[in-house]
């Protein structure tokens, strides 16, 4: 409501009123000769007094108007922040929806990818066994290969140890033959006798036993020596 058209119902009041008084002041001066009637001076404050009236209430009419406008700004201001808050409620909206759609998202991804790490984790998981009874074995194999060569050193340092034993008994037996030789011709002037010969023919006995142990030994050697070849 403006402040022109709520002055005018109080302009028509103030006219209504200053007519009324002149009005009745003029029909007072008419009956001037009854005890009651006003005269003229009673007419003027009469005016005045209800000017004044009129002044007071347009007065407070204009404060009430003003108080209006206030409240009417007030109110057209409140309304625009209402209308901000609730357009920045539903953008807020918006936005959270949206986040909680990304969320679902990647929810779903994570869920995805979860489950793609527990195949993987049980693929592994079975590969690891896999890899640990394949070591397993191959450390058995490895462990039998060790005893395998250890046992091969021990066998090929044997069968040269007889070798040389052998190639040993075999000088002494070639010098005991020759004195036995000798003792058994009778024209020797060395001094031979037949313990020379008995000695020869322990020679040979020793020889016969290192031979047979010689050959015992090649055989085993052989045969480990063909299982490492398996290998």
């Amino acid at each position: 409501m403006s402040t022109t058209t709520s002055k005018k119902p109080l302009l028509f009041s103030f006219l209504a009123l200053i007519a009324g008084g002149v009005i009745g002041c003029g029909v007072g001066m008419k009956i001037e000769k009854s005890a009651s009637a006003p005269n003229l001076l009673t007419c003027q404050q009469q005016v005045q007094a209800q000017t004044e009236q009129i002044k007071k209430s347009e007065q407070q009419n204009q404060l009430l108007v003003a108080s209006n406008e206030k409240q009417s700004q007030q109110l057209e201001q409140t309304t625009k922040d209402l209308t901000a808050m609730t357009e920045l409620v539903d953008k807020q909206k918006k936005e959270f929806s949206a986040q909680l759609t990304l969320l679902a998202e990647k929810k779903q991804k994570l869920a995805a990818t979860t489950q793609k790490l527990e195949v993987t984790k049980k693929k592994l998981n079975t590969e690891v066994v896999k890899l640990k009874t394949a070591t397993t074995k191959q450390q058995v194999v490895i462990d039998k290969s060790q005893q395998y060569f250890k046992r091969q050193a021990e066998m090929q340092a044997n069968v040269k140890a007889t070798q040389a034993n052998i190639a040993e008994l075999k000088q002494a037996a070639k010098g005991f033959k020759k004195a036995c030789d000798e003792f058994k011709s009778g024209n020797s002037w060395n001094w031979v006798s037949q313990k020379d010969c008995d000695n020869y023919d322990q020679q040979l006995e020793l020889l016969k036993d290192k031979q047979a142990l010689l050959n015992s030994q090649q055989q085993a050697l052989a045969v480990i020596n063909a299982e490492i070849g398996k290998k």
